[in-house]
C-alpha cells in the first residue's frame, strides 16, 4: 500500500511541476558556476560537529558567505591543504582559548540574520531551500532555545512540509532554476553550506529509484542546468543518465566541506608545466587517472599518497582529472596543484562537460552547445589541451562531434560507461582530432585488468608508430591499487600500481602525456 501511495505521490509530483514551470519567469541559461558574493579575510575555525547543530553552522556559513568577510570554517576536508594559497586571517579559538562553539559563533554572527527556520528531519531540506530568501538561519527543535537566546526570532516554521507542498508556495518559485542540490541535509555541514549560497532547491528521497521520478524532480531546472551533490540511493548510473536526459549535469559533490567559502576567492587562470617529449619509435602508452570530475574527492583525498601526493608522482609521466569547476569553485585547492606539478603531469579536463553528463543523451542540441562554449572557456582558464569523456554509447555521437569540434581540446580521451576499455582502443577523427577509446583499464576485479596483465598485451603490441595498434590509452581506475604486500587490490595505491605497470614496460614502449600521445596520433594516423 505504502508503494501504491508513493507512485501516486510522485505521478502528481510530475504533472505539478510541469504545470509550475509553465508560471515560473524566465530566467537566463547558465553560463558559470555560483560564487560567494564576499571574499573572506578572517576565518574562525570549528569543529564539524555530529548532531543537528550542523545544520543551523552550515546555514549560517552559506549566509554569511554572500555579506560578511568574516565567516567561520569548518576543520574538514583537507582544508590545511589550501589555507595557505590565501591571505587569511585565522582565529583558531575565540580570545579566551575557547573553541568556536554554536553559542559563540551565534553571538558573534546573529546580527546578520533576520532570524531562523525552525524545521524537522523531515523538511530541513525546505528550509535550507529558502534560507537564503528568509536571510535565516535553519534551526531543528533540539536547537531553538540556543538560538532564542542569541536574540534571534523563527521567520518561519516549516515542520510538517512535504515536497509536494513546499512547491505550490511562493518560495519554490523564486527558487533559481540553473542550480540545484541532491543532498540529505543529514550531510551538513557537507555541501548544505553552498546550497544556501546559492538559494537553491535542495531535495533527496532514497525511495525514488526510478530514472523516470528522479527526473520529474528536477523538471522545473532550465536546459544546461548543474545539480550538485549525488544519490547513492538511485546509483550512478540512473542518476547521471536521467539528469542527461534532463540537459544537465551532476558535479559529485555530496562530501565537499567549506565550499561556500572556498567560492568567495577568486576564480585563477593556471597554467600546466608539462614539458614537451619527442617521438622515440615504437609504441605510444598514456596513462589517465579516473574520476577527476569528483569535486569531493578533488577537495579531500586527492593529495593523499596514493594519488597527486605520492612519493612516486613526477617519476613517470601521468595524467590527472581536473573539475571544470576547479577554477571558480575550488581555487586554492587548484593553485597547490599546479604549482606542484612536474613535467611529468598533465591535467586534462573531467569530465564530459561543466559536470558529469553523457552528452549524447542531451535531448537539446542548443543546450549542449551553450554547454559546450562554457566548457571551451573553463578549458582554457585550466590551460588544458585534452578533454576526458564518459559517456553511454555516445563514442561516435554528434555529441562527441560538437565537444570536438567547439573547444579547444587537441584531441578527446573516452571511455564508456559500461566498460571503460570496451572499444579496445578504437579511434576517429573529427576535425583533424583524434576521439580514442581505452584500450585497457587497470581495475582490480576485472579480468586482464592486472598491471602485470596490461604490462604483457602492451608489450605483445606492435612496436610501429604507423600502426594504430601500436597506441594504448590506459584508464586507471582511482579505487584500485597495491596494498602492503604488493598484491593489486580495491582501495590499494593507486599510483604504485601505476608504478609497477611501468616498469614491466619493454624498451620498445614510450610513456608519454596526454598532448604527446594526441600529437602523435594526428602525426600517424589522422587522415
Amino acid at each position: 500500500m505504502q508503494m501504491v501511495l508513493q507512485q501516486i505521490a510522485l505521478w502528481f509530483l510530475s504533472v505539478l511541476t510541469a504545470l509550475s514551470s509553465l508560471s515560473l519567469p524566465a530566467k537566463p541559461a547558465q553560463t558559470d558556476y555560483p560564487k560567494a558574493a564576499v571574499t573572506a579575510k578572517t576565518l574562525l575555525l570549528t569543529n564539524a560537529p555530529a548532531d543537528g547543530s550542523a545544520l543551523t553552522l552550515a546555514s549560517m556559513q552559506g549566509l554569511l558567505a554572500n555579506v560578511s568577510e568574516k565567516n567561520l570554517l569548518f576543520r574538514a576536508g583537507n582544508y590545511r591543504t589550501w589555507l595557505p594559497e590565501v591571505s587569511v586571517e585565522v582565529l583558531e579559538t575565540q580570545e579566551n582559548g575557547k573553541a568556536w562553539d554554536l553559542p559563540a559563533l551565534l553571538k558573534e554572527f546573529a546580527p546578520f540574520f533576520d532570524g531562523y527556520i525552525l524545521c524537522d528531519e523531515e523538511s530541513a531540506a525546505i528550509a535550507l531551500s529558502i534560507a537564503k530568501q528568509k536571510n535565516s538561519i535553519v534551526v531543528l527543535p533540539a536547537f531553538q532555545e540556543t538560538v532564542r537566546e542569541a536574540g534571534l526570532s523563527m521567520t518561519k516554521d516549516v515542520r510538517g512540509m512535504t515536497d509536494l507542498k513546499f512547491r505550490l508556495t511562493p518560495e519554490f518559485r523564486k527558487l533559481r532554476r540553473d542550480v540545484a542540490f541532491e543532498q540529505p541535509a543529514a550531510f551538513a555541514p557537507r555541501l548544505v553550506d553552498y546550497a544556501v549560497m546559492c538559494g537553491a532547491y535542495v531535495w533527496y528521497d532514497e525511495n525514488v529509484l526510478l530514472k523516470s521520478q528522479h527526473s520529474n524532480v528536477f523538471a522545473f531546472l532550465n536546459d544546461d542546468a548543474l545539480v550538485f551533490g549525488y544519490n547513492n540511493d538511485l546509483g550512478e548510473y540512473r542518476t547521471v543518465s536521467s539528469l542527461s536526459n534532463r540537459n544537465a549535469c551532476l558535479i559529485p559533490a555530496d562530501h565537499a566541506y567549506n565550499l561556500s567559502v572556498l567560492s568567495g576567492f577568486p576564480t585563477v587562470s593556471v597554467r600546466q608545466k608539462t614539458a614537451a617529449k619527442d617521438s622515440s619509435g615504437g609504441r605510444t602508452v598514456c596513462l589517465l587517472m579516473s574520476d577527476g570530475d569528483n569535486l569531493q574527492w578533488f577537495m579531500n583525498s586527492y593529495a593523499d599518497k596514493a594519488h597527486y601526493g605520492s612519493p612516486v608522482r613526477g617519476t613517470f609521466p601521468f595524467a590527472w582529472g581536473v573539475p571544470a569547476c576547479a577554477a571558480d569553485l575550488a581555487s586554492p585547492y587548484l593553485a597547490r596543484y599546479y604549482r606542484e606539478m612536474t613535467g611529468n603531469d598533465e591535467f586534462v579536463l573531467s569530465l564530459s562537460g561543466l559536470g558529469y553528463t553523457f552528452p549524447s543523451k542531451w535531448t537539446n542540441p542548443l543546450a549542449r552547445n551553450r554547454m559546450i562554449g562554457t566548457l571551451a572557456k573553463k578549458m582554457e582558464a585550466l590551460d588544458t589541451r585534452a578533454l576526458l569523456v564518459l559517456d553511454d554509447d555516445g563514442f561516435s555521437s554528434p555529441a562527441m562531434n560538437a565537444l570536438a569540434k567547439n573547444t579547444p581540446a587537441e584531441g578527446i580521451f573516452y571511455i564508456d560507461f559500461h566498460d571503460y576499455a570496451g572499444l579496445h582502443g578504437k579511434t576517429r577523427f573529427v576535425d583533424g582530432k583524434p576521439i580514442v577509446g581505452a584500450r585497457y583499464k587497470l581495475w582490480n576485479g576485472n579480468p586482464g585488468c592486472s598491471p602485470e596483465e596490461i604490462a604483457a598485451a602492451v608489450n605483445a603490441l606492435p612496436a610501429d608508430p604507423q600502426n594504430p595498434d601500436s597506441y594504448a590509452f590506459i584508464i586507471v581506475h582511482a579505487w584500485s591499487g597495491l596494498n602492503e604486500s604488493g598484491a593489486f587490490v580495491e582501495g590499494g595505491n593507486t599510483l604504485a600500481a601505476v608504478e609497477k605497470l611501468v616498469g614491466l614496460l619493454d624498451e620498445n614502449t614510450d610513456v608519454v602525456t596526454p598532448g604527446v600521445f594526441l600529437e602523435r596520433l594526428k602525426q600517424t594516423q589522422g587522415r
